[in-house]
This record gives structure tokens, C-alpha cells and sequence, in this order.
């Protein structure tokens, strides 16, 4: 390990060795190690690191910052500490967290590990988070970077599966309007397994710079996909998988009033398909799906929800469950 060439100190402590950590595509993340502690530095890039040109604005980070200072007065024990934020060189430092004593969410499934607790703990979290980010204030803070959740989620993901299937355009435009209509909460915008980090008796959550003051159906869209794309995947635990689909959902659509309730189950079916499709032609495709076969069986029931009359989502789980 080298000391980090763009800081020399965190907290007027001495760096003495870092080490970039493997992550997503839109940051490079940093073990830290100074003469007193250790620290997780993100620092957000401008091109992203996927095969399509994917060029995005690095004040995404000042956002992610603040939804961290944001949902910690709503999760405390759930969102990691912040020490420092810097927005000339756009990086945060953030408490280090052993990889010891914490597993991402993905890693966890890869393992074979599936536990219905907490998916309904992480239902529960994100509905807090959402039912105390509506007021105006937290409109105000965060509504700016949704230029940036288009940037990095709407086009990436969803216009470009129109690019790739025109006859979608439409379909897709009136679920980008709808996004903007039902905009009513906090979303975090990147709400995946990979981003949630579980330990013993303790969830953290990670990575916000796509958030925004959006629909919060996008959230729950984004989270419960991979949980879709793995009941295919793993084809030895895809009932296993479905069961936690269905339970995030009742955790959290339990709060709702039913006028409420119908209206995100209609944005919940609309969306899905599209964001099936999105991890398989968009931008960001899975990186695990990479036989060619799976990735038609997901286009196909891809395809089967967007033809069909889809009224609920037991009739999501049953053109998924079709073999």
C-alpha cells in the first residue's frame, strides 16, 4: 500500500498507507490508514468505469453527503459517521468499517445466505426514511441533483433500453413523466444489496449520490429487481428469493392507505419490466449476468410483463416463477 497522492492528511493526522477497495462504477473508494485511526475516503469520478461512454457531474458527491447528515437524525445506528467533506476535490471521509464484521448484502447472497429478517429490517429502514424526507425543507436540499439521478439512473437505465428497443419510447416516457408527478420524498436512487452493508445485529447503508426528491417507488423498484433477477439466477433458491420479494413489499406497502397502496403498485408494475431490461441492454447492466442465455430468459419475461395484463404483483412473481 502507497499513500494516496491527492491528501496527505484526514483530521491533521498523517496518512500512512491506503488502499483502494473494489466498488461500483461511479466512485473510487479508499481504506485509509493514518497514525491514529482508519478511514473510508469516496471520491467521485467524472467518466464512469463501464463499456458505453457514461460521463456524469462529480457534485453528485455533495449530495450524498448530505443524505448521510440527513438519515442518520432518522437511522443513527444505520448510516455511517462522517468526519470530513470536501467539495473542491469532491471526496467525504467516513468511518471504515471491518470488512470482518460487515458483509455487503450481495455478498451475502453469492453465499448462499438469505435471511428473511432482514429483509424485512432493510423494508422497514427505507420506509422511514422515506415517510420522514417529504417536507419542504428536504425538498429544497435535495431537488438540485436530480439532474444528476437522470444523468446516472433515468437515461443510463431506462431511456436507454428505449434506444435499444424504440418501440418502448413511449412506454418509458410516460414512466420518466410519472417519476416527476409522484416526486414526493427522499430517494436514495441507488438502493441495492451492494450498497447495504449487514453485521451482526446492525444494517449500514452506503452509497447516495444518485439521491433526489423523487418517487420513492423507484427505490423500492431498484431494490426488489435484483431480488427478481436472482430467483433466476439462482435457480436453487428462486423460491427463496421470491419469498423475500414478497416480504419487502408487505413490510413496507403495510403502512400505505389504499389509495395510496393502488397507485404504487401501478408505478411498481409499470417500472419493473423496464428495470429488468435495464440490468440486462442499459448502461449498467449486471456484471454477473453474463451468459447470453439467462439474459433472454430475463428479456422474455421481461417482454411477457410489458404484453400482458399485469394487475398485481402476485402476477409478476408468476410470469418470473414461469419456466
Amino acid at each position: 500500500m502507497h499513500k494516496a497522492i491527492w491528501l496527505d492528511t484526514i483530521n491533521q493526522e498523517k496518512i500512512i498507507q491506503y488502499k483502494k477497495l473494489k466498488g461500483g462504477v461511479s466512485s473510487e473508494v479508499y481504506h485509509v490508514k493514518t497514525n491514529k485511526n482508519n478511514y473510508c475516503i469516496k471520491r467521485s469520478l467524472k467518466r464512469l468505469l463501464v463499456k458505453k461512454k457514461w460521463i456524469a457531474n462529480t457534485n453528485r458527491i455533495k449530495f450524498e453527503y448530505l443524505w448521510l447528515k440527513h438519515c442518520q437524525n432518522i437511522l443513527k445506528r444505520n448510516i455511517p459517521n462522517t468526519y470530513e467533506f470536501n467539495n473542491k476535490k469532491k471526496y467525504i471521509v467516513m468511518e471504515y468499517l471491518e470488512t470482518s464484521q460487515y458483509k455487503t448484502l450481495k455478498q451475502l447472497y453469492f453465499n448462499k445466505i438469505i435471511n428473511i429478517n432482514t429483509i424485512r429490517s432493510i423494508s422497514k429502514h427505507l420506509y422511514k426514511i422515506h415517510s420522514n424526507s417529504s417536507n419542504y425543507k428536504t425538498k429544497k436540499t435535495f431537488e438540485s441533483n436530480y439532474k444528476n439521478f437522470y444523468d446516472l439512473r433515468l437515461d443510463p437505465y431506462f431511456n436507454e433500453v428505449g434506444r435499444v428497443y424504440p418501440k418502448y419510447k413511449e412506454y418509458i416516457k410516460k414512466i420518466n413523466e410519472n417519476y416527476i408527478k409522484h416526486s414526493n420524498t427522499l430517494v436514495h436512487g441507488d438502493f441495492s444489496p451492494k450498497n447495504i452493508l449487514v453485521g451482526k445485529n446492525k444494517i449500514i447503508y452506503l452509497d447516495a449520490e444518485c439521491c433526489n426528491f423523487g418517487d420513492p417507488v423507484f427505490d423500492l423498484v431498484f431494490f426488489t429487481n435484483h431480488l427478481l433477477i436472482k430467483s433466476i439466477f439462482f435457480k436453487d433458491k428462486s423460491q427463496e428469493f421470491i419469498k423475500l420479494y414478497v416480504s419487502f413489499y408487505k413490510e413496507y406497502l403495510s403502512n400505505l392507505s389504499i389509495k395510496n397502496f393502488n397507485s404504487y403498485i401501478d408505478r411498481i408494475i409499470k417500472m419493473t419490466p423496464i428495470m429488468l431490461l435495464s440490468r440486462v441492454d442499459g448502461k449498467s447492466p449486471v456484471e454477473y449476468i453474463n451468459k447470453e442465455k439467462i439474459k433472454n430468459i430475463i428479456r422474455k419475461k421481461s417482454f411477457l410483463l410489458l404484453d400482458s395484463k399485469i394487475n398485481s404483483l402476485n402476477d409478476v412473481i408468476k410470469v418470473i416463477n414461469e419456466r
